[in-house]
């Protein structure tokens, strides 16, 4: 497991722990509310900006993507731009956040935003990593899994081998998956 992936996925853990996070997703759901992913990307900018391990953090901070690779578009905003206290100076890992409540959707999504992130222009920032956190509605782990890796094969790309990560949300019939 890379330690920029263990370091996201103690964020996340710690975050998806808080009790009121459960609350909110089941209140999400009991409600039908939609569109709810500036919610969760507020809410987690504020747990980041308390969390003990003070990580050097933005919210959709402008990159220049690499024009052979992308013709279309000259910039993208990755979710957040993450640095633990401690790593490389101005070496970040970039993390892009989906949600939906049908996980095959939501891992379809997922796979869009790994290639907009693979398009970064090396010298715009140093992006040592990239990742996506989905939320979801809950399956069998293995079901989830089996998605993610037919999600992979269907984009022509190589799954992540210790990099994948699938959890339940407590208090709420949702999960969470991190690639």
């Amino acid at each position: 497991m890379s330690a920029d992936f263990e370091y996201l996925s103690e964020l996340t853990e710690d975050f998806f722990r808080q009790r009121r996070v459960g609350r909110s997703l089941a209140i999400i759901e009991d409600q039908a509310i939609t569109g709810w992913e500036v919610w969760f990307q507020i809410e987690f900018a504020n747990f980041l900006s308390q969390h003990e391990s003070l990580p050097e953090w933005w919210r959709e901070w402008p990159v220049e993507l690499d024009r052979r690779k992308e013709k279309g578009q000259t910039f993208c905003r990755p979710d957040f731009i993450i640095r633990k206290k401690g790593w490389r100076k101005e070496s970040y890992a970039a993390l892009e956040v989906k949600q939906h409540p049908d996980a095959a959707a939501c891992f379809s999504n997922m796979m869009k935003d790994i290639k907009k992130i693979s398009k970064v222009r090396v010298s715009s920032l140093d992006i040592r990593t990239s990742w996506v956190l989905g939320i979801h509605k809950r399956k069998s782990k293995t079901e989830l899994q089996n998605l993610i890796l037919s999600r992979f094969k269907s984009a022509g790309m190589e799954p992540p081998s210790d990099n994948l990560l699938i959890r339940y949300i407590s208090g709420s019939n949702f999960a969470y998956s991190m690639f």
